[in-house]
């Protein structure tokens, strides 16, 4: 007999594990900012937003590569260091999918929507918790 659960499953649309609401910022606001909005946000990535939709994505990743070379959060904004080359996924995408369009596209972090306005943003984690969760009875 199969136990009952209310789990993801890697054929359940994107939408499921997504994050909500989706953190922006302006892409006049510094990598310092960015840093405390990733932080108060709990989250490791937000899109870089003007006017009415995303331009672009910045994650943790972008901000260690930022001080690695040496530039000054403080001065370095959003729009300078975000990838503008969005890889998108629309909510009733599986799961499975997601996860195989970010290994295809080299991402962490995709935007959930319809390739203007985000409705969600699911990372790797989320999408890795899934996967293997189906192992895990």
């Amino acid at each position: 007999m199969a136990a009952v659960t209310n789990r993801a499953r890697p054929s359940d649309p994107v939408r499921m594990i997504m994050s909500t609401p989706v953190a922006t910022v302006d892409p006049g606001s510094t990598l310092l900012d960015v840093a405390g909005e990733l932080l108060a946000d709990e989250v490791g990535a937000v899109l870089v937003s003007s006017g009415p939709g995303p331009v672009g994505l910045l994650s943790e990743r972008d901000l260690i590569t930022v001080a690695a070379t040496g530039d000054d959060l403080a001065v370095v904004q959003a729009g300078q260091a975000m990838t503008a080359d969005l890889t998108w996924a629309a909510p009733e995408t599986s799961i499975r999918e997601v996860g195989v369009l970010m290994l295809e596209a080299g991402v962490r972090h995709v935007p959930v929507g319809d390739g203007r306005w985000a409705v969600g943003v699911v990372s790797a984690r989320d999408v890795l918790a899934v996967l293997l969760s189906v192992a895990d009875p």
